[in-house]
């Protein structure tokens, strides 16, 4: 039986499609880091698009906000997805790069907005300059350290 529901030009129809491709399509290029790892759907979201919108809309979906698991290793289900803005999921990635200091965790992006700071200064500062975490975290905007002559080669 087919599920008519009128949505299917929809965003929120597409998340959903491209969520069951990401777990079940073998072809998919994001497969290997979704079902390939294991994660699924929710088997009510899974064969039934009204159950995952009810979900969806009750749970404070809109069209500026991404479906993200808490979770990253877990299912797409009720209790592992939210809705959040792109930023937000971004903080949730496999692949961040994880600063501590001072005892609290954070990713990168994270730090930079903490410390008031543009990203990409707090990355060049560590990448590129290799700065500690202590100095690139406590230099002043605009500032450079100072570098020993012995590490200046002529």
């Amino acid at each position: 039986m087919f599920e008519k529901h009128g949505c299917s030009n929809s965003r929120l129809y597409r998340i959903w499609t491209n969520m069951k491709t990401r777990c079940y399509n073998t072809k998919s290029p994001k497969y290997k880091v979704y079902g390939a790892r294991g994660i699924t759907v929710y088997e009510s979201w899974k064969n039934c698009y009204t159950m995952f919108m009810d979900w969806a809309i009750t749970h404070g979906y809109n069209d500026s906000l991404t479906l993200d698991r808490i979770n990253v290793n877990g299912n797409y289900d009720p209790s592992n997805c939210r809705w959040v803005s792109v930023k937000q999921q971004e903080n949730n990635r496999t692949n961040n790069r994880l600063i501590t200091y001072k005892g609290e965790t954070r990713t990168m992006s994270q730090w930079a907005d903490k410390l008031g700071i543009p990203y990409n200064c707090l990355q060049m500062r560590l990448n590129t300059f290799n700065y500690t975490v202590e100095e690139a975290f406590n230099l002043k905007k605009g500032e450079r350290r100072r570098m020993k002559c012995s590490r200046i080669k002529m």
